[in-house]
Formats: structure tokens, C-alpha cells, sequence
């Protein structure tokens, strides 16, 4: 069977048809796979029964799978690395409610490259995620803001029992994890530019006037979660995404917690953002 890349939407995001990730891959597959990662931000490949340790070899074909991680009591001892997204499991990460755009573990100095998701049980309505393409609201961005965020730094902070970013709270900050990272950043594989901010985690533009900064950040932030920008996916059992951390943000649409909700989680490490 031959390898087809089908986009999903407009904005970003691809499926590949015609790979079984649960097999060994040569590195042809893996190359195609690895190029429609890069060329979309996120790629799914669906409807196969994925054991943990078939997620977590397909996983390690891309990189290195992240071993410390910030919700130690999810470890698996036969799975290193492994953890759930769910609100019904023991010791699974992000229960449930809605979550802003984010990328994952921007607040630690070197955040993943990438995250695989792997769809379980999942409730009736809602519990989407919204994948959001950074690339092209940069490269939208009138010239004199580019010029405003050339060299500009950014803190992002991460406060794990809410859903909602600091907002300069001196006091919040204090002993939560927070990095200071490029407002753009260049992908260090497609050497394309990108905005390297999100309304969950960046909390200020450094050496900028607060009111200044709150007011370019929320301009930013509009800006980038356009829907123009957007794919929303409503996940299927059996449903396998990758996503690149360096150049999109997701988002998590509300469900009813009485419902169950699991998907498995694997990380991959990164670089420092330039």
C-alpha cells in the first residue's frame, strides 16, 4: 500500500494514510512521516490498536523520549517516559476543564521538540484539542511589530493548579518552574521563523514597560488564535498524533467530566529556543 500525506486543514495539520505505526518502520516511512511532521506541525495516524510499548518505539524513532518530566508519580516502570492525559486514572496529568494555548513545558530552559498523544476512552462531546500554527501569524504580522519583537525576551511561567497564566504576579511566580525564551524563535530544522509565545504561559515581555507589554502580549495572543490559524480535533479511538512543539500551540476544549476521558503521553526532548 502506498504512503499518502492528506492534509487536514487548511491551517495545519496532516494524516497519513498507509503506515501501521505499530510495526517496525524503515527509514523511508520514517523519513515521510518525519517530513510531513516538519512540513505540517502535527501528523495523525488512526484506527490501530497501540500497545505502550509500540507507542513509545515509534516515538523513539524521532528522538530521545523525555525522562524526567514534572509529574514523576505517572512513571512506568515498564515505560519510561509514559504518561496519561486523564481524568479518571491513577496519577494521570491534566484531568479535565478547558486549557488555553500552550506549548508544552515552555516555563523549563529546554522544552520538548515534540509530543505524541494516543487516543484510549474518550467522552461523547467535547475534549477536542485545538492545534495552532505559529509560522503564519508571524510571518502576517505587520513589518513594524516585527521589528517591535526583534530580540525581544519573554518569562513563561506555569502555576500546575490553574488553567490560567499568571498575569506579572510577583508573588504567584515564586517557586514555580518559569524559562525566558525568544517572543520569535527559528526552528532549528526548517530555519523558519515563528512566535514563540501562548496566552497560558508567557506571562511578560522582558525589559518592556508592563502596560507596554500586556498590551502588545494580548494583541499577540488575538492575533496568533485566529481561526484562520487553527485545527480542531475531535479524537477517534486508535487515533495517534505527534505534534512539533517548536512552531505550534494546543488547546483543550471543555468536556463533561462525568464522562471518561484517556489518552496516553509521550515526550520528546528539546533544544534551548534561538
Amino acid at each position: 500500500m502506498s504512503i499518502e500525506v492528506k492534509p487536514v486543514s487548511p491551517a495545519l495539520g496532516a494524516e497519513i494514510i498507509g503506515i501501521n505505526p505499530c510495526e517496525p518502520l524503515d527509514e523511508s516511512s520514517i523519513k515521510t512521516i518525519r517530513n510531513a511532521w516538519l512540513d505540517y506541525g502535527v501528523v495523525f495516524i488512526r484506527g490501530y490498536d497501540m500497545t505502550d510499548g509500540e507507542h513509545a518505539a515509534f516515538c523513539a524513532r524521532f528522538g530521545e523520549i523525555q525522562a524526567e518530566r514534572t509529574a514523576p508519580e505517572s512513571e512506568s516502570d515498564e515505560q519510561p517516559g509514559m504518561l496519561f492525559v486523564s481524568n479518571f486514572k491513577e496519577n494521570a496529568i491534566l484531568p479535565g476543564g478547558e486549557m488555553w494555548f500552550h506549548s508544552d513545558q515552555c516555563y523549563f530552559d529546554l522544552p520538548v521538540s515534540a509530543t505524541s498523544l494516543y487516543a484510549i476512552e474518550l467522552p461523547s462531546v467535547g475534549g477536542h484539542t485545538l492545534f495552532c500554527d505559529c509560522y503564519k501569524p508571524y510571518e502576517d504580522l505587520p513589518d513594524e511589530i516585527k521589528v517591535r519583537l526583534d530580540g525581544r525576551m519573554a518569562m513563561n511561567v506555569y502555576d500546575y493548579q490553574s488553567n490560567n497564566r499568571f498575569m506579572k504576579s510577583t508573588e504567584r511566580t515564586k517557586g514555580a518552574p518559569s524559562a525566558v525564551h525568544p517572543v520569535v524563535r527559528t526552528h532549528p530544522e526548517t530555519g523558519r521563523k515563528s512566535l514563540f509565545i501562548n496566552r497560558l504561559m508567557t506571562d511578560y515581555i522582558l525589559d518592556m514597560d508592563t502596560a507596554e507589554s500586556t498590551e502588545l502580549l494580548e494583541f499577540l495572543f488575538d492575533h496568533i488564535e485566529q481561526d484562520k490559524y487553527i485545527y480542531d480535533h475531535a479524537w477517534q479511538p486508535g487515533d495517534l498524533s505527534v505534534w512539533d512543539n517548536r512552531c505550534t500551540l494546543h488547546a483543550r476544549t471543555d468536556f463533561d467530566l462525568k464522562e471518561r476521558r484517556l489518552l496516553r503521553r509521550y515526550a520528546l526532548e528539546g533544544d534551548r529556543p534561538v
